[in-house]
């Protein structure tokens, strides 16, 4: 099956010859909402793929030209050019950079992927960072591409631990019914509506935002998320919602030209029991690239005795 879809992959002209089908693929996290490969799913897994190995030639190949890609680092580009140099950057503080724990939301021409980054920064020292990427997708290339991100090793306690662990494991549950649910259940918190939000959220739901922290219980996570900072004009709105089986993807933004926030929902029996909060650090003012150099090893002189 597998080998068929990446049979009928049509590759970008003059791309086959610099790309080996059959070598290196992005590992999945297998779930019932991505059964059927599609072409635009495998398009993405060899972008991702070519990351993980520092292909450029191939990254500037899988977007179009006239890519719009917004990240949490910053700044907008606006072809595939800019998007190559903007990795090789990237991928230059983010050494031995990988993608894994790979998870999708598919619907009409766009992908979203949630992952965890592993990755070496100064000094090579190991770190991860939970990302969520959502890809437009024209033409078997990445038409806009978005990516949001926590800050890196956002540590989870025991409980938070233990939801996010039980929400990962459950199957089940109804793509139609979770948009419903997450329009109904989101729209209310993000209104401030916490009474009519309650219906929709598991009593022990857990909240997972790498900047403001963490929250257990539906209260606490009401308390939490109504609490982040808010621009003094505008109102946050859902820019858009994708919804597959048990999980959703909700992006909040003040002017839908400027992507703020994007939650990753987890549903558990048909209420969601995982808020995970995914940033444009830059556009909220979090420093996005991490300076290690206050955070250097001590030195110490050695004299003779």
């Amino acid at each position: 099956m597998v080998a068929e879809a990446e049979a009928a992959v049509a590759w970008p002209t003059g791309f086959a010859r610099i790309r080996d089908r059959r070598y290196n693929p992005a590992a999945q996290r297998r779930s019932r909402a991505i059964a059927r490969m599609s072409r635009n799913l495998d398009a993405v897994n060899a972008l991702i793929t070519a990351i993980n190995f520092d292909r450029f030639a191939e990254i500037e190949a899988w977007h179009a030209p006239d890519v719009l890609f917004t990240s949490f680092r910053g700044p907008i580009l606006h072809d595939s050019v800019a998007v190559a140099d903007w990795q090789r950057t990237f991928l230059r503080e983010y050494a031995d950079c990988s993608y894994g724990e790979l998870e999708y939301v598919e619907e009409g021409d766009t992908v979203v992927v949630r992952a965890t980054i592993e990755a070496k920064g100064y000094d090579w020292r190991p770190f991860t960072q939970r990302v969520v990427e959502v890809f437009r997708m024209a033409d078997e290339a990445v038409a806009e591409r978005r990516l949001y991100g926590m800050l890196r090793d956002t540590e989870l306690d025991k409980p938070t631990a233990a939801a996010l662990e039980h929400a990962v494991g459950f199957r089940g549950g109804d793509a139609v019914e979770t948009q419903k649910r997450v329009c109904e259940g989101f729209t209310a918190l993000l209104t401030g509506d916490v009474e009519a939000a309650r219906e929709s959220f598991a009593e022990k739901a857990v909240l997972i935002d790498g900047v403001y922290g963490l929250a257990n219980g539906f209260d606490n996570l009401a308390a939490l998320f109504l609490a982040i900072p808010r621009p003094a004009f505008g109102q946050a709105h859902v820019r858009e919602l994708f919804a597959a089986e048990h999980t959703a993807l909700v992006e909040v933004a003040i002017a839908p030209e400027r992507p703020r926030a994007a939650y990753w929902l987890r549903l558990v029996d048909g209420k969601i029991a995982v808020v995970e909060g995914y940033w444009m650090l830059r556009e909220i003012g979090v420093p996005a690239n991490v300076a290690y150099d206050r955070d250097r090893h001590q030195r110490q002189v050695i004299l003779p005795t």
